[in-house]
């Protein structure tokens, strides 16, 4: 488990990288507010580009065995591959940007 307050592709990607997994994120799953929307419009911009690369959201990301039933609160947003070709995918393909905030660069 793992907060996701500097990007959730990046956040996971942290996750993937020590688990030595590929994680697939469903965009489709994504729980997207209306006020996102409403102010992603006024910049023009996607609001899943937000909810992918952008950060300080203080939600938390966690990884479940296959068929678990999820804890109170949470909503199954992708899978875990074995592989790890790309850390994270969105939509089964690479994410476009691993965006959010890095610490150390």
């Amino acid at each position: 488990m793992a907060d996701v307050s500097d990007g959730l592709v990046a956040d996971l990607g942290h996750i993937a990288a020590a688990s030595g997994v590929t994680i697939d994120i469903d965009s489709a799953s994504l729980p997207v507010p209306e006020a996102l929307t409403s102010a992603a419009s006024a910049f023009g911009t996607d609001p899943l580009a937000w909810i992918l690369t952008g950060g300080d959201d203080h939600a938390l990301a966690a990884v479940f065995p296959a068929h678990t039933e999820l804890p109170q609160g949470f909503v199954a947003i992708g899978t875990v591959r074995e592989q790890a070709t790309d850390l994270v995918l969105v939509d089964s393909e690479r994410a476009p940007s691993e965006g959010g905030f890095s610490h150390f660069s």
